[in-house]
């Protein structure tokens, strides 16, 4: 599990910012397990990120500075940088452990409901997935899940998909979902990072879909164990937008015809320019979903 989490109270513009900058491995050399921006409902943001390794604190914060006034923001107000650095603290793993029990209300989207071990239901349905409280969620903020679980929930009213792919699984939520209710059919699940794989593996051992869900570490879509199990009929890719529109050409042509992608990580602002990527590979838009300032778009190839 991550055993390093920074956290960052700023305005919404920077939290915004500072989350997106650390999932890319923009501010580090390493790169995020997770990283995201939620409101406090006080006016203020906070920032959150989960590293399998301590940092340095200074250089840390000296980067964050960096970023926020080379866009224009610190050079307006001078405490900036300095709130940036006094609200900057690592989380022991004990404490991650304990905020992550104590924090974890279930997801419900759609059919499906998402549980910890924490507060696991007496009854446990198909539809109902069960994963690790001390490192299924990053930010406290789920709107990207739910949206995703949603997008599927809507996939599978009307589909029967046969060949799954989960890109950049996480802790493996999406995959898990669809392999409780088709547990014969095959899921590939990929993520960068190790610590995602090692934990997507356990939860598919304690969800009980070990004849179909498996997670690998893989570095986008060119790896040779993808391509030999393509074509996709769906697709499950809750990442940043950058990373999906760069993959936008590959991930079609991955895809068999008639197969749906949902895709989620994006803010509602940033949907205009996934939109005109896939539709250049040949993809449709047929839904798009919202919460708060978050998005979802499902498209569907010819």
């Amino acid at each position: 599990m991550p055993t390093h989490v920074y956290r960052l109270t700023t305005t919404r513009s920077i939290a915004t910012r500072v989350a997106d900058a650390l999932a890319d491995g923009e501010l580090v050399t390493a790169f995020a397990d997770a990283s995201g921006a939620y409101d406090h409902g006080d006016g203020s943001w906070g920032v959150e990120a989960w590293f399998p390794e301590a940092l340095d604190e200074a250089d840390l914060a000296e980067a964050l500075a960096d970023l926020i006034e080379a866009d224009g923001i610190a050079g307006r107000d001078a405490a900036l940088a300095t709130l940036v650095r006094a609200t900057l603290k690592p989380l022991s793993a004990a404490e991650w452990v304990e905020t992550g029990v104590g924090g974890l209300p279930p997801i419900a989207a759609g059919r499906f409901r998402v549980f910890g071990e924490h507060n696991r239901p007496e009854t446990f349905r198909r539809e109902d997935v069960l994963i690790e409280a001390s490192s299924a969620f990053g930010s406290g903020d789920h709107a990207s899940t739910q949206l995703s679980l949603a997008g599927l929930d809507e996939i599978l009213k009307h589909a029967r998909p046969r060949n799954v792919l989960d890109l950049g699984t996480g802790t493996g939520i999406l995959g898990l979902a669809f392999a409780r209710l088709a547990p014969t059919t095959p899921v590939t699940a990929t993520d960068i990072a190790p610590h995602a794989v090692a934990t997507a593996e356990r939860n598919r051992r304690i969800n009980g879909v070990d004849r179909s869900f498996r997670a690998m570490l893989a570095d986008g879509l060119y790896d040779v164990r993808i391509r030999a199990r393509a074509p996709f009929d769906l697709v499950l890719a809750n990442i940043l937008p950058d990373p999906l529109c760069r993959l936008a050409g590959p991930l079609a042509a991955l895809m068999a015809p008639g197969g749906f992608l949902v895709v989620a990580g994006l803010r509602i602002g940033e949907q205009a320019r996934l939109v005109a990527a896939y539709r250049a590979r040949g993809l449709r838009i047929v839904s798009r979903r919202s919460i708060k300032e978050w998005a979802s778009l499902t498209f569907q190839k010819p």
